[in-house]
């Protein structure tokens, strides 16, 4: 089996191994076989072992590669004479048949190189004349003049590859594709972290350094962006490894600075940072973009002297130049970026601001529409000049009263009431009586109905003790009573035709003589007549008198039956079952939707007083709520001609009975919308329903505003 050698040149000294038997690692940590400090190594980066046809070599993943004979490779069988390049180290693989054993004897013991035996070494001279002659010196030993001419063309070509190491790393053609290729790699990126970072790594592999720093300014002031090894790795702590007077000299004048051995180099004498950190090989050139300094590319090895030197400038500065344009332009789509992520949250931030200000706008909206809606009611309760709290209703024909009303009651002139019976006339002669100039003075109520016509001349009139029998003192009338005041007549249409005569004497001649008396007094009322009656009828059959109907009907007032206005309904309903609670001093008691639609159905001969007698009657009979089954029967079977006209077929009464219900519920919220013109509030209040339940059936029944 054939025995092989490694001959390794780093820096100004030549080591050669002897490969054993066991695997040889090659690379710049501790525990590799054979350790180097050339930049572009890695910690392991490859690693020679022994088959059985030779030794082979097997690239260990480095950065920047192995290459065999100048290409590179990840596995090969070695040959004598190849050339193994691992970063700037250059490492010559030789076989040679093996010695005799008396020779082999001779050799020296083995030594073991860092803890490792596959492999010994022998160290030589540091000046290249030397190691070339003892290397020859060795080889002519070993294998004598044939030998000599074997190696003769590898070490030719190490010599001239050491030249050009030493002279540029690389022919002039090859580091400007290089640079070129770097260019297009560094110019490609936009993102400025990721640039500074390639570039940096880059540069650091063109140049052969063990490590790069780029400084840029920002306020005058150099800042480490970026701090790299030839392990592609970030550099800890960066700014207690960098000679920051060197930096700072270059950024200052813009002249770069290259030293062989920094810790000779009387430039940096006193540069403390040069001896603390032991610097040798260091290169810095400045940044330039339009003849300004806008950083510092910084450069070094620790290891190794003279990496670098004066034919490195043009390709460091070249690079500078591109790598600063590079750098400008990454910054102007960085901020184009920033400005364009600002704009973008300003937009999203305005976006934000028009949701909350449209939604405030709503909601302010919907408050102002409130606020109008309220203003209105108010605006429609002070229509009136005077209150009709005591009248219940909001229907639009008692709207027209209401407005009636206002226009008489400042006034004195007699005033006539028409309408059925309950209607609530005597409630609107106090209402006369008690918003008018009169309201300090007496209100005096009388049915002409209620009293024989024999008695009815001596309430009005009164009468002096001995008018007739019984008559045991003075009494005084009903008229005189009311002087300064007001003397409401109800059923007037029920008075006998003399005492018609007698009663309209009185009011034109402003003095009444009571019975059994012979002086007159003078009075001063205002007469408010009231009857459920047609008088007008009554006088063409003579049984009213024609002056008398004009002297009292100067203003004709007409009040409208239930019937006529049932969006009233469940206001009365709401009205009485409140008035009741508040006498008996207890809650108010709930009423059936059902209850209600039967009720607003019903036509009323009675009226209201007639709604009220109702409601007291259910009150005592519901247990909580007061449902149809406690109605009357007369309310219950009277609102049916109204309700089932078309609407009887085979369906159960279940049914049925809902079918109407809803239908007359709906017609009901539609006529009350219609009447308060869609002005909700005052349309639940007229119905005596809340706000959210008339909008829930206004939704249920489809309802639309004309």
């Amino acid at each position: 089996m054939v025995e092989a050698r490694l001959i390794v040149q780093e820096g100004n000294e030549v080591e050669i191994y002897d490969l054993l038997e066991e695997p040889v690692t090659i690379g710049r940590g501790r525990k590799n076989t054979v350790r180097v400090v050339s930049p572009g190594a890695s910690r392991f980066h490859c690693r020679i072992e022994r088959g059985k046809d030779g030794y082979h070599l097997l690239d260990l993943s480095s950065h920047n590669g192995t290459r065999v004979n100048g290409q590179a490779v990840t596995k090969c069988d070695l040959e004598t004479g190849d050339r193994i390049e691992v970063g700037r180290t250059v490492i010559y693989y030789r076989e040679e048949e093996p010695k005799e054993d008396h020779e082999a004897e001779s050799e020296a013991p083995k030594s073991k190189r860092r803890g490792r035996s596959s492999a010994r070494s022998t160290r030589y001279s540091t000046d290249p004349r030397a190691k070339v002659e003892r290397i020859l010196s060795r080889v002519f030993e070993d294998e004598g003049l044939d030998g000599l001419l074997t190696l003769r063309t590898s070490v030719e070509n190490f010599v001239e590859d050491r030249s050009s190491a030493i002279s540029g790393r690389g022919t002039t053609r090859e580091n400007l594709a290089r640079l070129q290729e770097i260019t297009r790699a560094i110019t490609s990126e936009l993102d400025l972290g990721k640039l500074l970072t390639l570039m940096v790594d880059s540069v650091i592999e063109l140049t052969q350094a063990e490590r790069g720093f780029l400084l840029l300014k920002s306020k005058e002031k150099l800042e480490i962006r970026t701090a790299r090894n030839l392990d592609r790795e970030k550099i800890q702590s960066p700014a207690r490894k960098i000679s920051r007077s060197i930096a700072e000299e270059v950024a200052e004048t813009g002249k770069p600075l290259i030293t062989i051995n920094a810790q000779k180099d009387e430039r940096l004498s006193s540069s403390g940072s040069v001896t603390d950190l032991k610097l040798r090989s260091v290169m810095a050139v400045a940044f330039k973009l339009n003849d300004r300094i806008t950083g510092v590319l910084y450069l070094d090895n620790r290891f190794e002297e003279g990496v670098f030197s004066k034919v490195d400038l043009p390709l460091a500065e070249a690079f500078a130049d591109q790598a600063s344009i590079a750098v400008e332009n990454a910054r102007l789509v960085a901020v184009a970026r920033r400005r364009q992520e600002e704009l973008a949250l300003a937009k999203e931030r305005v976006e934000e601001l028009n949701k909350v200000l449209n939604e405030k706008v709503r909601r302010q909206s919907a408050e102002l529409d409130q606020v109008k809606q309220i203003l209105r009611e108010r605006q429609d309760e002070l229509e009136f000049k005077y209150s009709y709290e005591n009248i219940v209703g909001d229907s639009s024909r008692m709207r027209d009263v209401f407005r009636l009303l206002d226009k008489v009651t400042d006034s004195d002139v007699p005033v006539l009431v028409q309408g059925d019976s309950g209607t609530g006339k005597e409630l609107v002669a106090r209402a006369i009586h008690f918003n008018g100039p009169r309201k300090d003075g007496a209100f005096i109520s009388e049915n002409c109905g209620a009293i024989p016509e024999s008695l009815l001349e001596s309430e009005l009139f009164g009468y002096k003790r001995g008018a007739f029998t019984g008559a045991d003192r003075d009494k005084r009338g009903l008229i005189e009573a009311a002087s300064g005041g007001t003397l409401f007549l109800d059923e007037i249409g029920d008075m006998a035709l003399e005492m018609q005569g007698k009663l309209l004497r009185a009011l034109e001649e402003g003095e009444i003589r009571p019975l059994g008396g012979k002086d007159t007094v003078a009075v001063d009322i205002r007469v408010i007549a009231a009857t459920n009656q047609d008088l007008r009828r009554m006088q063409s059959e003579g049984r009213f008198r024609e002056d008398l109907y004009y002297r009292l009907a100067v203003i004709t007032v007409q009040l409208p039956p239930l019937r006529d206005r049932r969006e009233d309904v469940p206001l009365l309903i709401n009205h009485f079952l409140t008035a009741a609670a508040r006498d008996r001093g207890t809650e108010v008691k709930e009423i059936a939707e059902e209850a209600v639609v039967l009720m607003v159905g019903y036509d009323w001969p009675g009226n209201v007083r007639q709604l009220r007698n109702e409601l007291l009657r259910a009150i005592a009979l519901a247990d909580h709520v007061i449902t149809p089954d406690v109605l009357s029967e007369e309310i219950r079977l009277g609102s049916l001609p109204h309700l089932l006209p078309g609407r009887l077929t085979e369906r159960s009464l279940k049914d049925v009975t809902r079918e109407v219900v809803q239908s007359v519920e709906r017609q009901v919220v539609q006529e009350a919308l219609c009447r308060t013109d869609w002005k909700k509030s005052a349309a639940a209040r007229m119905l005596g329903i809340s706000r959210q339940t008339l909008d829930s059936k206004i939704s249920a029944y489809a309802l639309r505003k004309p």
